[in-house]
C-alpha cells in the first residue's frame, strides 16, 4: 500500500501519497506536512500574525520580507506575466468587497496596484503604492504543492495542496485523480490518470471555478475570482476549469485564467507550451476538453 499522510490545512486538507517504497516511512511524510504547515503559516491572510498580514498591515511603502514570502511573490509576478495580467495578487480589497456584497452597479475606484520586489544581500524588500494589499490564495497553494513535492521522498509521490496537485511519476507507476463535479456532491466530472511511460515525469493538476467561495447578498451572488480588468467577480460562462501542466503552480494560474476569460478565449490563450490539457464545465452544462487532455482521461 502507498504511504499516505494528510492534515487539515490551508482552509481544506493537504495530503501526501508515496507509491510503495520501503525507504519511505510515515514519519518522513509527516515531516513534509510539518514543513508545509510552517510555510503556509507565513502566507495566510487569516492569521493577523502571519508574515503576509504584517506586510498588508504595514504603513510603509517599503517592507522587508523573508525568503518564503519572497519566493511566492516572485512566482506571483511570473504568473502575472504568463497570463497577461489575469493572475494578480494585489486584489485583496476587491475580493473583500465581493465578499461584503458591494453594489455591482457602483463604480469601483481602483487603488494603486503597482508593486515590486527588490532583492538585497540581507533580504528582500517589497515596494508598493499606497493601498496595495496582497491575497496569495491559489498562487500560494500551487507554490506550496510544488515546493513540498521537491522534498517528498520516494520514487513516485503526490502532494495535494487542497486541490492543487503536484505529482512525480516514475515509469511503471501512475496516479488516478478524480475531478469533482460541482453540480452534484460526491460525483466526478472525470478522472485524470498521470503516468510516465518514457521516464520520470513531474506534473501539476489544478481546478478553479466559481462554485466554491460564493456569497449571497441582496443584490445577488458573488464569487471569489476577481477579474483584474474590472475589479469585480468575473462574468464568465465557465463554471469550472481543470488544467494539466508541468507544475502545480502553472496549472493553478492557467486554470484561474481560463475561468476568468470564459470559453470564447480560454482555449486559445491556453494553447501554449507547458499546458498539457484543459477540461472545462460551462454554464450550459457542456463538458469541453482539448484534444491533448483526452490522452490523460481514464
Amino acid at each position: 500500500m502507498p504511504v499516505a499522510a494528510s492534515r487539515p490545512m490551508m482552509g481544506g486538507t493537504v495530503s501526501i501519497l508515496v507509491h510503495d517504497d520501503a525507504a519511505v516511512t510515515a514519519a518522513a511524510t509527516e515531516g513534509v506536512l510539518n514543513r508545509i504547515e510552517a510555510w503556509a503559516g507565513r502566507l495566510t491572510r487569516f492569521d493577523p500574525q502571519s508574515e503576509l498580514m504584517r506586510l498588508n498591515d504595514a504603513r510603509s511603502s517599503r517592507v522587508p520580507i523573508g525568503p518564503t514570502l519572497t519566493a511566492v511573490l516572485d512566482w506571483a509576478r511570473t504568473a502575472e506575466g504568463m497570463t497577461d495580467g489575469i493572475v494578480d495578487v494585489a486584489l485583496l480589497d476587491a475580493r473583500l468587497a465581493a465578499e461584503a456584497g458591494a453594489d455591482p452597479a457602483r463604480p469601483m475606484v481602483p487603488a494603486g496596484r503597482r508593486w515590486s520586489l527588490a532583492r538585497g544581500p540581507r533580504g528582500s524588500v517589497v515596494r508598493r503604492e499606497p493601498g496595495v494589499r496582497f491575497d496569495l490564495d491559489g498562487v500560494a497553494k500551487g507554490w506550496l504543492a510544488d515546493r513540498a513535492l521537491a522534498i517528498t521522498p520516494g520514487r513516485s509521490a503526490l502532494v495535494d495542496g487542497d486541490g492543487d496537485v503536484a505529482a512525480r511519476v516514475a515509469p511503471g507507476d501512475d496516479w488516478a485523480i478524480g475531478i469533482a463535479d460541482p453540480r452534484e456532491p460526491g460525483a466526478l466530472l472525470a478522472t485524470v490518470r498521470l503516468d510516465a511511460p518514457a521516464g520520470l515525469r513531474r506534473l501539476g493538476l489544478a481546478t478553479s471555478g466559481t462554485s466554491n467561495h460564493r456569497w449571497s447578498h441582496t443584490a445577488g451572488e458573488t464569487h471569489h475570482l476577481i477579474d483584474p480588468r474590472t475589479l469585480r467577480p468575473a462574468e464568465t460562462d465557465i463554471v469550472q476549469a481543470t488544467v494539466l501542466a508541468g507544475s502545480a503552480r502553472e496549472a493553478e494560474a492557467f486554470a484561474k485564467t481560463a475561468v476568468i476569460l470564459g470559453s470564447a478565449r480560454a482555449f486559445d490563450r491556453l494553447d501554449r507550451p507547458g499546458v498539457y490539457g484543459v477540461l472545462v464545465l460551462t454554464t450550459r452544462g457542456e463538458i469541453r476538453a482539448t484534444p491533448e487532455m483526452l490522452r490523460w482521461l481514464a
